[in-house]
């Protein structure tokens, strides 16, 4: 259903009168995106990402595609990709580590979080290597319980960890995308990305 809202406010994008109002309204967004590219200590901005990665392992309050999509707004894609694949390295490797320390008597514990998961590892409990790529591909499915249930699973870290790129990496690049285009979020750039993380996500 959100996909067919995205695609039809990508051709409404399109339309003359559309483009006239939208016009009307973009020089404030296009102020707002010259003093985000113009705010000092590009490193501490950096860091303070990175740290939001982390504190989302231990405390989810937000979304991890929200941090993505504020890099892009913040960095030149070129940039903002690189720093996100370094923050979500992180943030698995926590939840993972973290899964990892708890052990096999934690597995039911942390399947019984999600009814998503649980009925999946009905048909497979052993940490399945394309599950775990299914997992990172789907938008909005649960992040921290998926890390946690691998590394109490004992599935090897490397293999976790290229996987779950392997997986997430299309989302990892529609977000920073997204994030890019937020001061015009009328383009092509803004709403084609949304329009195919919502077909994921269907």
């Amino acid at each position: 259903m959100l996909a067919i809202v995205f695609l039809i406010l990508l051709i409404l994008s399109w339309n003359d009168h559309v483009q006239l109002w939208w016009a009307t309204y973009r020089e404030y967004l296009l102020d707002a995106q010259r003093q985000v590219e113009e705010l000092d200590n590009k490193f501490y901005i950096i860091f303070t990402i990175w740290f939001l990665f982390i504190f989302k392992a231990f405390i989810p309050l937000y979304p991890l595609s929200l941090v993505v999509a504020a890099t892009g707004a913040v960095f030149p894609v070129y940039f903002a990709v690189p720093i996100n694949l370094i923050g979500i390295i992180i943030h698995y490797t926590l939840k993972y580590m973290y899964g990892k320390r708890l052990g096999q008597g934690a597995v039911n514990n942390i399947v019984q979080r999600s009814e998503t998961i649980r009925v999946i590892m009905k048909t497979d409990d052993t940490g399945n290597p394309w599950l775990l790529v299914v997992f990172r591909l789907i938008p909005f499915f649960p992040v921290n319980p998926v890390s946690q249930l691998y590394g109490a699973l004992g599935f090897t870290y490397w293999k976790f960890l290229l996987l779950s790129l392997l997986g997430y990496t299309p989302l990892l690049m529609s977000y920073t995308i997204v994030g890019k285009n937020i001061y015009n979020p009328l383009s092509a750039g803004f709403l084609l990305p949304l329009f195919v993380l919502s077909a994921l996500g269907a």
